[in-house]
């Protein structure tokens, strides 16, 4: 999970790193994020949701198929020696899985809805029960969340400055996605939008040499 707080003085390697990568340059002031995190606010139009599935896709696939790892404090390693470009492994690209995308909105929502920030929701499921309620037969599958982030820049800038987000998004294993964003109608909630990624392999996929996993973030 992560979620939008004040984090140190953004390196130059970073920035270079976010830009590589396709994202918009950060936007810090000294130690603290740009903006106003009470901004999001209001429903997403249908318009918007597509332009948000695009930009994800295009983020997360550019991620996948030209960084190696995930290093130090959520860092990606993109070099081991001075014009030494480090071994990719050969990961698939993810497609968007409507039932994915159903099960992401649904707990996004119940997390707007009733005011937390957990992979467990108020019924006591995890992501593997709440993927297998939408119809979904998965064979691994993994969860990011976020909250407060204005756009999916910002929530995928978050999730790679954390190692084990940036696990799930590299996970060579994963082969769908499906991504949500809920914003609170409530004026007091601290965070304003939720965000949900749910990425799975179907199980009627090729067998893999791991048993059924889940990854939570």
């Amino acid at each position: 999970m992560t979620v939008r707080r004040p984090i140190p003085t953004i390196t130059r390697a970073l920035a270079a790193l976010a830009v590589a990568i396709g994202l918009a340059p950060f936007a810090y002031s000294g130690d603290a994020w740009a903006g106003d995190p009470a901004a999001v606010r209001g429903a997403i139009s249908a318009d918007e949701s597509q332009a948000v599935r695009a930009r994800a896709a295009a983020l997360i696939n550019n991620i996948r198929a030209r960084l190696d790892a995930c290093g130090e404090r959520g860092m990606l390693a993109v070099s081991h020696g001075a014009g030494e470009a480090p071994p990719v492994p050969v990961r698939p690209s993810l497609t968007w899985n409507d039932h994915l995308a159903e099960a992401a909105r649904r707990h996004a929502e119940s997390m707007a809805r009733d005011a937390y920030f957990d992979h467990v929701d108020g019924q006591g499921r995890t992501v593997g029960s709440r993927v297998t309620r939408v119809g979904y037969r998965w064979r691994v599958v993994g969860e990011n969340l976020a909250a407060g982030h204005a756009d999916i820049d910002e929530a995928v800038r978050g999730w790679l400055l954390s190692t084990g987000h940036c696990e799930v998004m590299i996970d060579e294993r994963f082969t769908e996605f499906g991504l949500a964003r809920v914003d609170s109608g409530n004026p007091a909630d601290p965070y304003g939008s939720y965000w949900t990624l749910v990425v799975a392999r179907p199980k009627q996929g090729p067998t893999l040499d791991n048993p059924p996993a889940m990854a939570m973030r």
